[in-house]
């Protein structure tokens, strides 16, 4: 069964030369597209490019976007990575052997990793699918960016040399995550216009108790267009 390459994003990268080494690692282990959001001004130096030594092709055709929302658009599946305790309720694995499903029924998938210092926000995480960890050493969990990403890669590599039996049902039958952010944008308006969110400074708080709620399987179009018809019937 084929496995479908996930995309590689990475959100606010600080050096350059990270950038570089994760084109390199992508092309060791034959990933093609790389996304970058809100990068240093003048990623795309000398540091970056001697970096990615023969992965030329991955840096030229970068694709750079302003907020992680517009870079997620077009995917169906987001695997968060992060090491950090995260107080949310979402899926979370370190089994890669979970990944592999994902691969074969999804089509777009992306695998989103933090900036080096602080890695992602819980805002970052709102449009993820799930929470990957990768497991080190307890004393030692901080991983260099283009590392983890090389484990990612070369798990993905290996995957995709195996062969597999499972049926492909529904594979491109998932929202991705414009459709989803449409509706979440008309529900929180009008959730807005009826008060809802009190007192104002839980607001983001209760918009990723939201996300989770609706997040917590993959939902399919059609799953997508009752909930738009639900929620449209409520507010006439």
């Amino acid at each position: 069964m084929i496995i479908n390459k996930p995309s590689i994003v990475l959100v606010r990268p600080q050096l350059p030369e990270n950038i570089g080494m994760v084109a390199r690692v992508m092309n060791n282990f034959s990933l093609k597209e790389l996304i970058i959001v809100n990068p240093r001004e003048n990623w795309l130096n000398n540091k970056s490019i001697n970096s990615a030594k023969k992965a030329d092709k991955i840096i030229s055709k970068v694709k750079v976007y302003s907020s992680l929302s517009d870079a997620l658009k077009k995917f169906t599946y987001v695997i968060a990575t992060t090491n950090r305790k995260r107080f949310l309720n979402k899926k979370v694995t370190n089994n890669f052997k979970n990944i592999s499903n994902i691969l074969i029924n999804y089509k777009k998938v992306a695998f989103v990793f933090g900036p080096e210092s602080s890695g992602l926000s819980n805002e970052d995480l709102r449009l993820a699918d799930l929470i990957f960890s990768i497991n080190t050493n307890n004393n030692s969990n901080s991983l260099n960016l283009s590392h983890a990403v090389a484990i990612i890669s070369y798990s993905v590599f290996e995957l995709s040399n195996l062969n597999k039996s499972k049926n492909k049902n529904e594979i491109n039958n998932h929202v991705n995550k414009e459709e989803l952010s449409k509706y979440f944008d008309f529900l929180f308006d009008n959730l807005s216009s009826k008060n809802f969110f009190v007192p104002k400074e839980k607001t983001n708080s209760m918009k990723n108790n939201i996300y989770n709620i609706y997040l917590k399987s993959s939902l399919t179009k059609k799953e997508l267009q009752t909930l738009w018809g639900i929620t449209k019937k409520l507010t006439k």
